[in-house]
């Protein structure tokens, strides 16, 4: 009876198939006689299902799945159908099958679209698979998240511990964080304690930060995101497919964590007008967390975290985010997904103004008290003491973004809980790695007028043999060394980093309005056009300390001369004082002469010197005789009488003054770095 029994129902099953193309109600009634006769009979109550669905018939398609769910739902087959419909719903593709899929989900009845999502998660074995469907099932059911949302909390969370790699930045904390928390934490039946409230908190900041500041991959493929699959090294995470391209996105990151601090404040009774708003600038942001933080301070409250915490967690949320914003402007290829904003060219390094570096200056205990006044009034005018070179553009949103960073860090540090807490989560987070931050408390010193300590961290990255920025820690360890009046050391570092210049790049003269820095700190782009001034201005201000001090040799003499062609005329009151020393001992011995020396008035006058007018001065430039044709005469006389090989060199020379000043500069500084360096040795 049996077999007869399953004769008839494959019969039954085929014979409707063969009619569904011919004539769908007839395969329809067959269908309809098979269920009938045979109700408990899994294979043509699923068929009557597949029939359905091949033929698009939603709302049959839907009643067939749910009566099979109610009735068979320990049948493998049918498992299997139900896991291709929650795929199908947490897919990116967009073609027929797959939304018809979703659509008939859709059409179930809320209780069994319900059940399925937490029976099929339960069925799964993947982890993250499991966790996708819980995070389906708690997005769609209030009640679910009582039951199951802090369940689902701790699954990613030891998930997350069993990859051997531990970058905060993985698909699993991905969920917990983006997906998971805010739906949790937006249902206040949901019980958590505040333990688990603060550690949430903390995982959330840890991964938007590590977020926005990975670093940008330099394989030829590109980054690769860490989202899109979790670590395969272990034998429970085989066979998974991680993120679709869909979920592993992240939008909008510091708008989302100030989201989740709010929510975290509700939930831990925290004081949430002491958590910043976000609907200002980054300064007034900043203003108001300053205004805040005094306010309680200067009251003893029993319940004193209430107030502090917000502020705390909103000061580290403002300098992380004002930090990403100014390092995406200083350097904006360090990052992935921060392309670069179109208007710089090379990084920004900061530099102390050579032009007034060596001024006399008040007291500099003074100079300090009355900056840190201006900062603590919520940096008013701080950020109008540097000059930006080398970006057109958005320079104010640079130097905001700057000091705005610089300001809650300070204030991180001022108190002490606040310090105590903030030094721990960056050990938790191991930012020992972020050589970036390290970047930004260098110039966190120099603008805070603690150029020692600058120079402290400048010479530990250099011992430690760190490769990265190495002509920006050049720059910085010559610029803070003469600040220091560390003269010998700021000129050696100087001819170190015109030695790290790209050789390929064009040396051009900076723009006419970016030749006269008038502030006391500039960020200067890293690259010739506004490197090679500063290092030729920075070298040729130690000459000047040698010169005044009445100890520069014939050498050093030389070298000024070359270097002062860069800033001509400026310098000619200079030169001039030069020429009377030459003029003084009757002679001037420099070889290095008709190699640099291209500058015109600069070629008349050393010219000049050698006429009876000019004092005859005996003039030694050219360091073997050679045969050189006679271009054209030299004015002022020289031709009469004066030495044939001198006259010829000097008429070549005079045709070089179109050449490329900065290029001819640039070269002198690193093929005589040696003779430049032993001249500064009185220094």
């Amino acid at each position: 009876m049996a077999t007869f029994r399953g004769a008839d129902q494959k019969w039954l099953v085929e014979t409707a198939q063969s009619l569904l193309g011919k004539d769908p109600a007839a395969a329809k009634a067959w269908l309809l006689t098979a269920r009938a006769l045979f109700p408990r009979d899994f294979g043509i109550q699923y068929q009557s299902y597949c029939i359905a669905k091949s033929s698009r018939h939603l709302k049959e398609a839907a009643r067939s799945l749910y009566n099979l769910f109610i009735q068979f739902h320990h049948e493998a087959t049918l498992w299997q159908e139900l896991h291709c419909i929650t795929m199908a719903m947490q897919s990116d593709q967009s073609d027929p099958y797959t939304l018809f899929l979703s659509e008939l989900f859709e059409t179930l009845p809320s209780q069994a679209q319900h059940d399925i999502l937490l029976q099929v998660s339960e069925h799964t074995k993947d982890i993250l698979a499991h966790c996708k469907l819980q995070l389906l099932l708690l997005g769609r059911f209030s009640s679910a998240v009582v039951t199951h949302g802090v369940k689902l909390v701790e699954t990613l969370l030891n998930a997350e511990k069993l990859q051997s790699d531990k970058n905060p930045v993985n698909c699993f904390r991905k969920l917990l964080v983006c997906d998971v928390l805010p739906i949790i934490l937006s249902n206040h039946d949901t019980q958590c304690s505040h333990k688990q409230l603060s550690k949430w908190l903390q995982k959330s900041l840890e991964f938007y930060v590590t977020f926005v500041v990975r670093p940008k991959s330099h394989d030829s493929g590109g980054f690769k995101s860490p989202l899109k699959s979790p670590d395969s090294s272990s034998a429970r995470f085989t066979h998974i497919d991680g993120l679709t391209e869909r979920e592993s996105q992240v939008d909008k990151p510091w708008t989302n964590l100030h989201n989740l601090l709010m929510l975290s404040a509700t939930r831990l009774g925290w004081n949430t007008e002491n958590v910043v708003p976000t609907d200002r600038s980054s300064r007034q942001q900043w203003l108001y967390l300053s205004r805040v933080y005094k306010s309680c301070s200067k009251v003893v409250e029993e319940n004193k975290t209430a107030n502090l915490k917000p502020i705390f967690y909103s000061l580290i949320l403002l300098f992380f985010q004002c930090l990403h914003g100014f390092l995406k402007y200083k350097d904006p290829e360090q990052f992935a997904g921060s392309g670069s904003p179109g208007f710089q060219y090379g990084t920004l390094v900061l530099l102390h103004n050579v032009d007034i570096a060596l001024k006399k200056k008040k007291d500099r205990g003074e100079h300090k008290r009355a900056r840190l006044e201006k900062q603590e009034d919520g940096g008013e005018g701080s950020k109008d003491q540097i000059s930006v070179f080398g970006v057109s553009k958005d320079k104010a949103d640079l130097l905001e973004s700057f000091t705005t960073a610089v300001h809650c860090w300070q204030l991180l540090q001022s108190d002490e809980t606040f310090d105590k807490d903030f030094k721990w989560l960056l050990h938790h987070w191991r930012s020992e790695r972020w050589t970036w931050l390290v970047s930004f408390q260098i110039d966190m010193g120099i603008f805070s007028g603690d150029t020692a300590k600058a120079l402290i961290m400048l010479e530990d990255r250099q011992e430690s043999g760190e490769v990265q920025g190495q002509l920006e820690a050049a720059l910085q360890l010559s610029s803070c060394s003469l600040a220091m009046k560390l003269y010998k050391k700021a000129c050696d570092m100087a001819l170190n980093a015109v030695a790290k210049l790209p050789e390929t790049m064009d040396c051009k003269p900076p723009h006419q309005e970016e030749s006269k820095p008038t502030h006391n700190l500039q960020f200067v782009s890293c690259t010739p056009t506004y490197i090679l001034p500063y290092c030729i201005k920075l070298v040729l201000m130690c000459f000047k300390k040698i010169f005044n001090s009445g100890g520069v040799n014939e050498m050093a003499l030389g070298h000024m001369i070359t270097m002062m062609q860069y800033d001509w005329p400026k310098e000619e009151k200079l030169f001039t004082q030069v020429i009377d020393v030459i003029c003084q001992q009757g002679s001037l011995t420099y070889f290095p002469f008709f190699n640099y020396v291209i500058n015109i008035d600069i070629l008349e006058e050393i010219a000049y010197l050698k006429t009876d007018e000019g004092g005859r001065v005996e003039l030694d430039l050219i360091p073997h005789p050679v045969a050189l044709q006679r271009t054209r005469t030299v004015t002022r006389g020289v031709t009469k009488g004066g030495e044939e090989d001198f006259k010829i060199a000097m008429e070549k020379q005079m045709a070089r003054c179109d050449d490329n000043l900065l290029s001819v500069l640039k070269q002198f500084l690193i093929e005589e770095s040696k003779s430049i360096k032993q001249a500064t040795t009185p220094l």
